[in-house]
């Protein structure tokens, strides 16, 4: 099982001429915090690009709560019902922060692509990643308890996000206890608990709104992999 699996950031592996292009076939538009940027259930025709802040995508659980599934940060995409030709959104996303998102229309992305195989192959990688992180955190969700999923997934945001900072790896992205949570299929009381006994053992620690992963090997080291047949306490 791995962690800290990194998707590309799809902007950064373009040529300017395709980003170029993109964007000649898009609309940069800002969000506001929390403001909608499509809902469940919408007709699929927009595939997005982030190119300033974060999004955040969600579903609706039994009791027709919010529940956080995933972000895309700067140089990621989502809504990538558009490129499977899903004609109806199976999440809802919304500016996790204040956010600028390029917004390209799927009938004239699905041209452009046809004109530019490179583009295609990025693009393809891209959801192929994303694809194989959904496996590993399916994995992780059945076969590890909750301390073991949070320490995968601060592994996982800090390689995805992080920055070596004096301290160790600052991810720039405030995630709270609730969001954590649902990451993970925790209750926010439970991540408080680990975290706090994770910052009592040096491992992780918090500045500014931001986390800090000081010792990747150890953390690593606190996930626990059970035996085939065991069972997955809480």
């Amino acid at each position: 099982m791995r962690f800290g699996q990194r998707p590309m950031a799809v902007l950064e592996s373009l040529a300017a001429s395709q980003v170029d292009a993109l964007r000649s076939i898009g609309s940069v538009r800002n969000y506001r915090k929390n403001e909608s940027v499509y809902e469940l259930g919408q007709p699929v025709d927009t595939l997005y690009v982030v190119v300033r802040g974060r999004a955040r995508l969600r579903d609706r659980d039994w009791e027709d709560r919010d529940v956080t599934v995933s972000f895309s940060a700067q140089g990621e995409v989502f809504g990538l019902e558009a490129l499977a030709g899903t004609p109806y959104r199976v999440l809802s996303a919304s500016a996790a922060e204040s956010s600028e998102f390029l917004s390209i229309d799927a009938e004239a992305l699905r041209d452009l692509l046809a004109r530019d195989s490179a583009l295609a192959r990025a693009l393809l990688r891209y959801t192929a990643e994303v694809m194989t992180h959904v496996d590993e955190r399916i994995k992780m969700l059945a076969f590890l308890d909750v301390p073991s999923r949070l320490a995968g997934t601060i592994i996982w945001l800090a390689d995805r996000y992080g920055s070596e900072s004096e301290r160790g790896i600052e991810v720039p992205y405030w995630f709270t206890h609730q969001e954590m949570a649902d990451l993970i299929g925790s209750t926010r009381e439970t991540v408080t608990t680990v975290l706090a006994e994770f910052k009592r053992l040096g491992l992780v620690d918090s500045r500014n709104h931001h986390f800090l992963l000081l010792d990747r090997r150890a953390l690593t080291e606190r996930i626990k992999l059970p035996r085939f047949g065991e069972a997955i306490g809480e």
